[in-house]
């Protein structure tokens, strides 16, 4: 019974990390920081976002090849961790991986470079804040979401 709570409880907070990371793009933030940028700007912040998600996509990768040297070395010592433990340590490392990669990658271009104005530069810093806001929210309820399955599963 405590193991099925937990896991929905999980199940809750991973669904949340995943409607945060989608919801940025359907924010009224961010329709409404695009409405400001002329068609010029608009094409700049869409090579922009593409780079950001190709980086975060590439942190991920990097977390998932971690994660795999992580397995093997288990499986090559005894005692071995059980599954549940190598699911949250590869969840954890992908996690992990992907924030520090996605904050040190250097980025080629920043919107900033190519605002027009007080007005933009406004609306550039609260659609900045609310994609801050989900992306952190976002790995929180992951984090959060990992803990409980793990709670669930590794138990002694």
């Amino acid at each position: 019974m405590v193991c099925s709570i937990s896991c929905s409880i999980s199940a809750v907070f991973i669904i949340g990390m995943i409607y945060f990371y989608n919801a940025a793009d359907k924010s009224t933030t961010v329709k409404q920081y695009r409405q400001q940028l002329s068609p010029q700007q608009r094409v700049v912040y869409d090579k922009i976002s593409a780079e950001r998600l190709k980086i975060s996509m590439e942190g991920y990768g990097l977390g998932f090849l971690i994660s795999l040297f992580i397995i093997y070395y288990n499986y090559q010592k005894t005692p071995k961790l059980r599954s549940t433990s190598m699911v949250c340590i590869v969840l954890a490392t992908s996690f992990i991986t992907n924030y520090f990669y996605y904050i040190l990658s250097p980025k080629t271009d920043w919107m900033l470079n190519h605002i027009e104005g007080q007005q933009q530069t406004h609306a550039w810093l609260q659609m900045y804040r609310t994609m801050q806001f989900y992306y952190h929210a976002g790995l929180v309820l992951g984090i959060l979401g990992v803990g409980i399955f793990a709670y669930a599963f590794c138990r002694g």
